[in-house]
C-alpha cells in the first residue's frame, strides 16, 4: 500500500466537555489525516456546536476544512462506528474515542505502518494510557519498550500480531472494513471492539500492534461505580458467548474475577482522589461527579 490515506472515524454522543480536545488533537495533524469523520448520536448538549466551531477556524486557519459532521439516529455505538466507517473514503479507517487525544505522530504513524505492512496485517491497534489518572508513567514505560520489541520484530520479519483490536485507538483498512461489516453485531449489550476482532479473524484478518500511534484517553470508566463497572465488564464474556467461544468466553470470566475486578477495587479509591488538573489526590474529589 503506496502513500495511503487516513481517515479518523470519531462516534459522540453528549461529549461536550472532551470533544475540543480531540479535535484539536487531529487537526494538529491534519497533514496527515485526509478527513475526520464525526459521527453524532443524537447529542442533547453542543457537542455538535463545537465540532463545528473548530472546524471553521482551522478552515480559516489553513484554508481547509477536513471535518465531515454526520448524524446517526439510531441510539448505540456500534450504529454510530457503522455510520462513520461505512462512509470514510480513506484507505485507512481508524476509529478512536470522542474522549481520546491522538499524540504527535499517530496519524503519520498509522499511514507508515500500513504502507510498510498492509499486506500482511489489514487491520491493528496502537498503545494507549489514560490522561486523568495517576501511576500512568510505568504503564508508559511498559509501552515504550513493548513499541522498541514490535519494531525489532517487523524489521526481523517477525510476527506482531495482537490478540484483539481496542476501539478507543485502533485502525483497518476499507477493504477489510467492507469485508467484515455483514458480520459485525450492532449489540450494545457487548463490546464492539471484540466483536470486531473476532470477525476480521474469522474473515483471515490479521491484527497488530502498530507501534508509535500512541493516544491518551480517559479513565473515567475505572472511577464508575461497582455496579456500573461490573455491568460494562461483563460485556467481554457476553460477546465471546455470541460467538460461541466458549473456551473464549470462560477465560474471559476467570480474568474478570481474578484481575480486572480486584484492579478495580483496589484503584478505585486512589483514581477516584486523583485531580488530573493539579496532578494530586484530594479528599474533595470524591464529591465530584467522576465527568467533572
Amino acid at each position: 500500500m503506496t502513500h495511503p490515506t487516513l481517515s479518523v472515524v470519531v462516534p459522540t454522543y453528549n461529549e461536550s466537555a472532551v470533544i475540543e480536545a480531540c479535535l484539536d488533537a487531529l487537526l494538529a495533524q491534519s497533514d496527515d489525516i485526509h478527513e475526520i469523520v464525526v459521527v453524532d448520536n443524537n447529542s442533547h448538549d453542543d457537542t455538535v456546536a463545537k465540532v463545528k466551531s473548530r472546524a471553521a477556524a482551522h478552515a480559516d486557519a489553513t484554508g481547509r476544512d477536513p471535518v465531515v459532521v454526520l448524524h446517526e439516529s439510531r441510539q448505540g455505538l456500534p450504529y454510530a462506528r457503522d455510520t462513520g466507517l461505512n462512509a470514510a473514503t480513506g484507505d485507512i479507517l481508524a476509529r478512536i474515542d470522542a474522549d481520546a487525544r491522538v499524540e504527535p505522530g499517530w496519524a503519520s504513524a498509522t499511514r507508515e505502518f500500513f504502507a510498510r505492512h498492509g499486506e500482511t496485517y489489514a487491520a491493528g491497534s496502537g498503545t494507549c494510557t489514560a490522561y486523568d489518572l495517576p501511576f500512568q508513567g510505568k504503564f508508559r514505560s511498559a509501552q515504550d519498550a513493548l513499541c522498541r520489541t514490535v519494531h525489532e520484530k517487523l524489521a526481523a520479519g517477525d510476527d506482531v500480531d495482537a490478540p484483539r483490536l481496542f476501539g478507543s485507538n485502533m485502525a483497518l483498512t476499507r477493504e477489510a472494513w467492507h469485508r467484515i461489516r455483514p458480520h459485525t453485531s450492532t449489540r450494545t449489550d457487548i463490546f464492539e471492539d471484540v466483536d470486531l476482532t473476532i470477525c476480521a479473524t474469522d474473515a483471515g484478518i490479521r491484527c497488530a500492534v502498530i507501534p508509535d500511534a500512541r493516544a491518551l484517553i480517559s479513565g473515567r470508566r475505572f472511577k464508575s461505580g461497582p455496579v456500573s463497572y461490573l455491568r460494562y465488564s461483563w460485556c467481554d464474556q457476553r460477546t465471546f458467548a455470541m460467538h460461541g467461544r466458549t473456551a473464549e468466553r470462560r477465560r474471559a470470566i476467570v480474568t474478570l474475577l481474578t484481575a480486572t475486578i480486584p484492579f478495580y477495587l483496589a484503584m478505585w479509591l486512589p483514581f477516584r482522589l486523583w485531580n488530573p488538573q493539579t496532578s494530586r489526590f484530594e479528599v474533595l474529589q470524591l464529591f465530584r461527579s467522576k465527568n467533572e
